[in-house]
């Protein structure tokens, strides 16, 4: 592909500078985000109209509610037992310790789902990757309602959970690909909000399916919506890649022109074009060609790149050795070991007395969820993006990626205080009301939900050149992370009690989110240092 620049329409700054003067140093990730009253367009869009950033908001919104409708099924499939595995443990007697497989290996090989997928994303482009993984965790789903036992039933499940794993990662790098710098926050969290609002509603719905229907067919029917998701994407989910200019992810593109004012490699009068919102980018379609949905529907629609994959499996590696990425994948991993501890056992809780839930009560414990979407989208949404303007107006205009970090502030707080209550709850039910399991439980994935959105977020911005590789370290690592927590479930309530295990995890939860103060100050020296370990800008995913 062409690496397009942005328009000539849009706003230019010369300069007399030659072309190995004009880059001042700076540090990765930091960049220019406003201008004056005017937010610049971070990666600068380019005038041709096949740019995922030029799609009309219409196509941007359906993208996203498809994604987050995938995310909606991959979540009820591979994270949804929790409601019905009581009646699901009842079909396996005499296997009720092997059964807990069917809730912890998901997270493992949505792990290593992403090991798998983001290589091919890079490689063959996200549309082919998005719907082969659709049609797996259909074949998945399937093969779990068709299963005789409880070996085939947590094989089928761990073949659905490599598919749902695109959940994590591949999903929310195609959501923040369609959209601008300033307004990702905010459309990530809807994404969230959309997934998790619907996965709610299905939790809810999920334990009278079950009575009525059975568990093998709960499995059918989120096939078959699977199969309704796959359709759809397939006609309006189009290819979001797109080959830029390194520079378009600081918002600044620096070309040189002649005197003829036409592009000239090196030499020449030196401009920088800057995209802001209001002038925005002028179209060529007669330069660049139209964008028609014959192209659209093509499965590929970039030429495959198989020799990228193995340097994809080195940037991962080299991620890891990024202080804040570690530190990223071990807060995110922390967190989601929390919410699959308390998704595994608040049914277990629940049922017995003097607690003596029924059994189809306990999708209403995950309708508490709806309530968190609803207080998340705003806060951690459209606050984000609105706390990354106001900081960078303070700073010159000036944005940095540490800015994310203020997000982990209310649901740091909110997270320890809720695993602290919801161990001492679970543990002497007969000194607690049910409130003290329900709303701590619905706290905890808020927690989860804003440590998720912050991990993303900083990481795409603070390397935006490696923003595939670092989605894997985050999302892959934190599935492994997780399952090795919550494989210890059941072990450590045995040995310590849900007050014991849960006041450890709380603290180390609460110690990885209270790090973020060192990151807040060091976050950009670190990153400085990264960059010129690893290359951090110059290679292209």
């Amino acid at each position: 592909m062409d690496k397009s620049p942005a328009s000539t329409h849009v706003e230019r700054a010369e300069s007399p500078k030659k072309a190995d003067q004009r880059h001042e140093p700076h540090i990765v990730g930091n960049l220019k985000l406003l201008d004056g009253n005017d937010t610049i367009l971070v990666p600068t869009p380019s005038p041709d109209p096949k740019d995922p950033l030029n799609l009309p908001p219409w196509r941007k919104w359906a993208i996203l509610i498809l994604v987050s409708a995938y995310g909606c099924a991959a979540v009820v499939l591979a994270s949804g037992l929790g409601p019905i595995f009581p009646n699901i443990v009842a079909s396996y007697p005499g296997q009720e310790a092997r059964a807990n497989d069917l809730m912890t290996f998901p997270t493992l090989f949505m792990g290593l789902g992403n090991l798998i997928s983001m290589p091919l994303a890079i490689a063959i482009g996200r549309r082919p990757v998005f719907l082969i993984s659709i049609v797996i965790m259909i074949a998945g789903g399937v093969w779990c309602a068709a299963s005789k036992s409880l070996g085939s039933h947590i094989a089928g499940r761990d073949l659905m959970s490599l598919a749902a794993g695109q959940s994590e990662a591949l999903a929310p790098m195609i959501v923040q690909e369609v959209h601008f710098l300033h307004e990702r926050g905010r459309k990530l969290a809807w994404f969230v909000f959309i997934q998790n609002v619907s996965s709610c509603v299905f939790f809810i719905t999920s334990t009278y399916m079950t009575t009525a229907w059975g568990w093998r067919w709960w499995y059918g029917f989120f096939s078959i919506f699977s199969a309704l998701i796959l359709v759809l994407s397939y006609v309006f989910l189009s290819e979001t890649e797109f080959d830029r200019p390194a520079d378009a992810s600081t918002g600044e593109v620096h070309l040189d022109f002649n005197d003829n004012g036409e592009l000239e490699q090196g030499g020449g009068t030196h401009k920088l074009i800057r995209v802001t919102t209001s002038v925005g980018t002028v179209l060529e379609p007669d330069r660049y060609g139209p964008r028609t949905w014959r192209r659209d529907l093509n499965l590929i629609n970039i030429k495959p790149r198989w020799h990228v994959i193995l340097p994809h499996y080195l940037h991962i590696l080299q991620g890891l050795c990024v202080p804040t990425m570690a530190w990223l994948l071990l807060l995110n991993g922390a967190w989601l070991g929390i919410y699959v501890f308390s998704a595994s056992t608040f049914a277990n809780v629940l049922i017995p007395p003097p607690y003596g839930f029924a059994f189809n009560s306990l999708g209403y414990v995950q309708a508490s969820q709806i309530v968190c979407c609803l207080v998340f989208l705003p806060l951690s949404g459209h606050g984000s993006d609105w706390v990354i303007k106001n900081l960078s107006k303070r700073n010159n205009g000036v944005f940095k990626p540490e800015y994310r970090l203020v997000g982990l502030i209310v649901p740091g707080i909110v997270g320890v205080v809720a695993a602290v209550i919801y161990g001492q709850a679970a543990q002497n039910p007969a000194q607690w009301h049910w409130s003290g399991v329900v709303i701590p439980y619905a706290a905890i994935y808020f927690a989860f939900l804003g440590v998720n959105l912050v991990g993303i977020t900083y990481a795409v911005e603070s390397f935006p050149q490696r923003a595939a590789s670092l989605l894997v370290v985050i999302c892959a690592g934190r599935g492994i992370i997780s399952f090795g927590l919550s494989y210890s479930t059941l072990p450590s309530i045995k040995a310590i009690g849900y007050d014991g295990a849960l006041n450890i995890q709380a603290g180390i939860g609460g110690g990885l989110i209270a790090f973020a103060v060192v990151v807040w100050y060091a976050g950009p020296r670190l990153r400085a240092m990264a960059a010129k370990w690893f290359n951090m800008e110059e290679v292209s995913e």
